[in-house]
This record gives structure tokens, sequence and C-alpha cells, in this order.
């Protein structure tokens, strides 16, 4: 078992559903800002004296006020287990009035939410970090499928494959958000809960999609850290490409 397994493991309940007490993120939010939100939280947290959270909520409602100032105040009400701070988070998430700090706003509110639910339920509450997000109980992740010889699909496999995929994700309860034909791969956009392995359902389409014509590789890709743009996408396929020809000299 990978270690991409045993994370997802940790985060299931005995009957395979996301563990009561943990969150997902909704919003698509890059790794790399939610860890600038947590280690500027901390680091804000570690020098704070009094918190003037009146000041600090009338701030966030008012114009012209430097980012930095509203990034500050964001981050030190989420920081805050009250309900006027988080009604304050709450509202100004729905609407950003700096559309730069949507996602530093998202983490702000979930921060705040899950604060004040273990302080109410007295149990642990845990966030579930994910660069794509997710659904109620269904994580985001991203496929690609490529095909075996790197030749671009046929109008006939792209038809198989899709129709094979789309079968066996109604089956699981995944919902397909995005299928895209790009040359010789699909990019995949879904999301699933944890009940079911979702390596083992797309190695299961690949079997499936192979008995009319073997055409797929049985490698593909399958993360939920974030979309991987084409260009970087290209290169990847090219270098594993190389690899294969080079293992087979």
């Amino acid at each position: 078992m990978d270690n991409f397994d045993k994370i997802l493991n940790q985060l299931r309940d005995s009957s395979g559903n996301l563990k009561d007490n943990f969150h997902i993120i909704e919003e698509v939010i890059p790794i790399e800002e939610q860890m600038r939100y947590f280690e500027y939280a901390s680091h804000i947290r570690e020098q704070q004296g009094y918190i003037d959270k009146g000041y600090l909520i009338a701030l966030l409602f008012s114009p012209d006020i430097r980012l930095e100032e509203k990034r500050y105040a964001l981050t030190t009400l989420a920081g805050l287990t009250d309900i006027s701070a988080f009604r304050a988070l709450e509202t100004y998430h729905s609407s950003p009035l700096e559309p730069e700090l949507a996602s530093w706003s998202a983490m702000a509110y979930i921060e705040s939410k899950i604060l004040l639910e273990s302080d109410i339920s007295g149990e642990k509450q845990i966030l579930v970090s994910t660069g794509l997000g997710g659904v109620d109980d269904k994580l985001r992740f991203f496929a690609v499928i490529v095909t075996k010889n790197r030749e671009f699909y046929s109008d006939l496999q792209k038809e198989i494959l899709e129709r094979e995929f789309r079968f066996e994700a109604e089956r699981k309860n995944i919902i397909v958000e995005q299928f895209t034909f790009v040359g010789n791969h699909v990019k995949v956009l879904l999301l699933a809960d944890l009940k079911h392995d979702l390596k083992a359902i797309i190695h299961k389409v690949v079997d499936e999609c192979n008995e009319f014509g073997d055409f797929l590789d049985d490698k593909f890709l399958l993360t939920n850290l974030k979309q991987i743009e084409e260009e970087d996408l290209q290169r990847l396929l090219k270098k594993e490409n190389t690899e294969d020809n080079e293992s087979n000299e």
C-alpha cells in the first residue's frame, strides 16, 4: 500500500465514510496557498496580545484598507472561538471585497468553523486539506489515462473509454465533472467518496476497455493535489516514454 492509500484509509470510518470529525475544504485552493496561510497564522498568533475583535471586524468591511491588514484581520478572527467573529468571516467570504483574498478568506472561514464545532462538541475537529477540494463527503480527484503506444485516441476508443468510465462511475456514485480528450490522453476531474478504492476502479475501467483492442496503458495518474497543466503533463509523458524506451533496450 502506498502513501496515497494510507492517507485515504486514515480518513475513513469503519463503514468507509469520511469520519464525522473530519472536514473537507470545498474550494479549490492551491496547497502552496494553504501552507502560506497556516505558516502566517502560526507566526502572528505567537506574537499576539490583546485583540480588539470589534476593530478587526470593522476593518474587514472597510474600503481602501491594505490587503496585508485585511489578511491579518481574517487570520486573527479565525483564531478566536467566537460566534460573532465566525459570522463576520462567513459574511466576508460569501462576497469578498478584495477578490485577491478569496482563497485566504476561505481558509479563515473553515478554520473558524472548525474551532467553534470543536468547542461545542467537545471533540477535536480535523481539517482535510487537499489542493482540489471537495463537496460534502466527496473529495475531488484529477486523473489522466493515456494510450498504450502514445497514439492519439480514435473516435471509437474515445467512445469505449468514456462509456466504460461513466458506467462504472454511476455504479459507485462517483460524479464526473470533466472528461477531456487531448491527443493521446484523457483528463478526468471527478468527485468520489472514500467508500471505494478509486485506483482499483480506474484499473477495472482500463481492463474492461482493453478487451476491445488493448489500447490503454495500465499506468495512469491519480491525484487530489492539483490539476496538472497541459505543458507539464506533456513533459511527464515524454519523460516516461523515454524511460520506457531505455529500459527496453
